[in-house]
């Protein structure tokens, strides 16, 4: 920039002050943000598995009260097993689930699929998802009674764990049908 000094009569060069970064202040800035980069990404992360994992329990203990609800208002066995169709007791419980009207013939034969109420898919997150009875028997499916109370292929409570990909601490879910119907949640460890 010129200027001119009336004074001295003559043009002056001056610098115009520059504005930015000097090199220690962007290594300063970029060690701070790695820092919290590190500490804080793979806690946010952890924060996602534990609310993915919760998300995942709330959408299968809905699926059983809606299950029970059903079976207490039509008077009538209501089944779920794990489906991954859709429409049949086939796959995993990590394949998903259907609740549905049981026409079986007693309440102690393997369920028949009536009419399919609800169908879900697979969880977010591909978490594991197993079905466990009290001695360790792996559970097929689950049939509410017209009064609300449960069978199952399995000894009764029924434990369903819900464990994430990647799971740490205790992001995993585990949920506990007992024989009245009555479901409990509770976070455990991986």
């Amino acid at each position: 920039m010129t200027r001119y000094d009336i004074r001295s009569g003559r043009h002056e060069m001056r610098r115009a002050s520059l504005r930015g970064f000097t090199l220690l202040e962007l290594l300063t800035t970029m060690t701070v943000v790695a820092v919290l980069l590190t500490v804080g990404v793979p806690g946010f992360f952890d924060i996602v598995r534990s609310n993915r994992s919760a998300a995942n329990a709330n959408e299968l203990v809905s699926a059983l009260s809606i299950a029970r609800s059903e079976a207490i208002r039509r008077g009538a066995r209501i089944g779920i097993c794990p489906s991954s169709n859709g429409a049949a007791c086939t796959g995993t419980w990590s394949d998903g689930w259907i609740v549905f009207t049981d026409t079986a013939a007693n309440d102690t034969v393997n369920p028949v699929v009536g009419t399919v109420l609800r169908v879900s898919g697979p969880l977010s997150g591909a978490p594991a998802v197993t079905a466990t009875g009290e001695g360790g028997g792996a559970v097929s499916w689950i049939r509410f009674l017209p009064r609300g109370d449960v069978r199952s292929n399995a000894v009764l409570p029924v434990g369903i764990s819900i464990q994430p990909a990647n799971c740490r601490g205790d992001q995993a879910r585990n949920i506990e049908l007992n024989a009245a119907g009555r479901t409990i949640v509770e976070r455990v460890a991986c």
